[in-house]
């Protein structure tokens, strides 16, 4: 089995936002290269034996091709370079896709990264140079593999979690909030054993999307919008709460501070489309430390 399939079927995985929705333009690039960076920088050495693996898909109707563009990819002149045709696959096979695949055993210092980044950074906005197909790192020494599928975010995937565990505490922060919750049930951390009642997200559903419907919102185009969620906790465990959730994508505000009751105010730019994520991760944190007592928003203007 290749290794992209052994570690979608067998593996474990850390999903991180590159991209952040409140940046524009070259802070929103700049951003996402840092992070990128960061991350391939605590998951691979310079010495490390790496397989560059290039992968593109095509229809069955298309007609077969061997060339590719991956010497711009490195310092050295490569060898030994793999290839083969599949039928295409993620969660179950097509037959009416195929993918290409091309793979090379190389060190890490001889891959052009910065040039990776910004190949595959560039593919969803029509710009050059462009990454032609997905990218996969996988790093033999600690069988940890990386994917930048475009810039919004990245996969880091192993057959071993407690690989994964240090990278979870050190980019914690950077991970995709609409995942936050698996991932930590994944390492028994964070918002592990709060759990929601099917009453619960009933009532929380219904309330979202009453909320939706009175703003009159036209959901089909862009409704991105600050969105604030509210909090009162207990002052005794005021502090811990907001530690927390500042490792998190959300920015936390302390509101006001009475009868040994914290108010605070977690935002985040976001579309509105994704409220119910929102509030199931925001009502679980109000569940663990205090009360969540509901959100507000203000439209974005486009």
């Amino acid at each position: 089995m290749n290794i992209v399939e052994e570690m979608i079927t067998k593996g474990v995985s850390i999903r991180y936002e590159l991209g952040v929705e409140s940046l524009k333009d070259e802070e929103y690039r700049i951003e996402c290269i840092h992070r990128a960076h960061t991350i391939l920088c605590s998951i691979f050495n310079p010495e490390d034996d790496v397989t560059f693996i290039h992968r593109t898909f095509h229809d069955v109707k298309d007609k077969p091709t061997d060339k590719i563009r991956l010497k711009r990819f490195f310092r050295t002149q490569i060898k030994q370079l793999r290839s083969y045709t599949t039928s295409h696959w993620y969660e179950e096979p097509d037959d009416q896709m195929y993918i290409r695949q091309w793979a090379v055993d190389v060190k890490m210092k001889d891959i052009r990264i910065a040039y990776v980044i910004e190949c595959i950074y560039n593919s969803d906005f029509a710009r050059k140079p462009t990454s032609d197909g997905q990218i996969y790192l996988y790093n033999k020494r600690n069988g940890i593999l990386f994917h930048m599928y475009d810039d919004r975010g990245c996969d880091v995937c192993s057959l071993d979690q407690n690989v994964l565990l240090p990278l979870y505490h050190l980019h914690r922060k950077w991970i995709l909030d609409y995942d936050r919750y698996d991932i930590d049930q994944l390492f028994n951390e964070g918002l592990t054993g709060i759990t929601e009642t099917k009453e619960e997200r009933e009532l929380r559903q219904k309330l979202n999307d009453q909320k939706v419907a009175d703003s009159k919102m036209d959901l089909t185009i862009d409704n991105t919008s600050n969105v604030s969620h509210h909090f009162e906790i207990p002052t005794a465990h005021a502090t811990k709460f907001a530690e927390e959730v500042s490792l998190t994508g959300f920015t936390v505000r302390q509101i006001s501070e009475e009868n040994k009751r914290t108010k605070f105010e977690v935002s985040k730019v976001e579309m509105i489309t994704l409220i119910d994520y929102q509030t199931h991760l925001m009502s679980m944190y109000g569940k663990k430390y205090g009360a969540y007592t509901g959100w507000s928003y203000q439209q974005m203007k486009r």
